[in-house]
């Protein structure tokens, strides 16, 4: 037991003397030192072994520390993954995906498109999801923790509303149906957004707003059609893309409809179509 309680003293005793002994060289160097005097090429080679020595010290010292860097940069990348648990939902081509995150809040996640969370920070630290594709969000309200879309070129903070979002490489836009978000990018360009209103933001930064939305912009989720003086080749279009169908005979001539559908299979929207306007629409699925 006596020895291990020595062993402290005596290496602060040798450190001691290691001090003062380099101190006596300094101050004997420092007297008989001359500006252009010392040649220390031929010191070194005079001092060949002594140098080789002090670069083995260099070289001993340099890697310890590179060995504490790498030790910590581990450490600290195993801190901080330790504490993420990233949960990755994707949905593949011709997909809806519904999904219920931990406070209760809704998504539906559009196809070919996928949403990520930290599970051990979300409802704790923040609400934050990332999204990349197409998402509709009914977000339960919290008055102290607020409820953040980020994309790669926009953010959109909610407390809690019903909106879209839209996430592409060259633009990021959102579309509210009820309550109040906050659509801002990085250099702090920002909108508020309520109820029926649209904004997008692409590459450059340029934002755009419009107090009217797309009446169909939730068609994907809903399949509820408003048509009112719209154009056949942009009604075709859209039921293209949310069907998965492709419509045939499609008149060159320019017709105009004015039709509501609610959630009807896509035949008998061609049908009413047919009907409505003279046409004589047919699809291949």
């Amino acid at each position: 037991m006596g020895e291990f309680c020595l062993f402290p003293v005596l290496v602060v005793k040798m450190n001691r003397n290691n001090m003062e002994k380099e101190e006596k060289d300094i101050r004997f160097v420092a007297r008989f030192y001359r500006e252009n005097r010392l040649n220390t090429t031929k010191a070194w080679q005079k001092l060949g072994i002594r140098k080789e020595r002090n670069h083995a010290t260099l070289l001993y010292r340099l890697t310890a520390i590179a060995a504490v860097v790498g030790l910590i940069a581990g450490f600290s990348w195993w801190w901080m993954y330790d504490r993420q648990d990233w949960i990755v939902i994707a949905s593949p081509t011709r997909t809806v995906k519904e999904i219920t995150l931990p406070d209760d809040s809704r998504i539906t996640l559009a196809e070919n498109s996928t949403l990520r969370y930290d599970r051990k920070a979300y409802g704790k630290k923040n609400r934050n999801v990332a999204l990349d594709g197409k998402a509709y969000f009914s977000v339960v309200h919290q008055e102290q923790c607020s409820f953040t879309v980020q994309t790669e070129l926009a953010n959109i903070q909610v407390l809690g509303t019903r909106f879209q979002v839209t996430a592409k490489a060259d633009q990021t836009s959102a579309t509210v149906e009820s309550g109040k978000v906050l659509f801002y990018n990085k250099e702090q360009k920002e909108a508020i957004l309520t109820k029926g209103m649209h904004a997008s933001i692409n590459q450059q930064g340029q934002m755009r707003i419009d107090k009217q939305s797309d009446p169909n912009a939730f068609a994907w989720k809903t399949r509820v059609f408003v048509y009112n003086e719209t154009s056949l080749k942009k009604v075709v279009e859209e039921l293209e893309a949310v069907y998965k169908v492709h419509i045939n005979r499609v008149p060159q001539e320019t017709h105009y409809l004015t039709a509501s559908f609610d959630n009807i299979p896509v035949e008998e929207i061609i049908e009413i179509i047919n009907q409505t306007l003279d046409t004589k629409l047919d699809i291949t699925k």
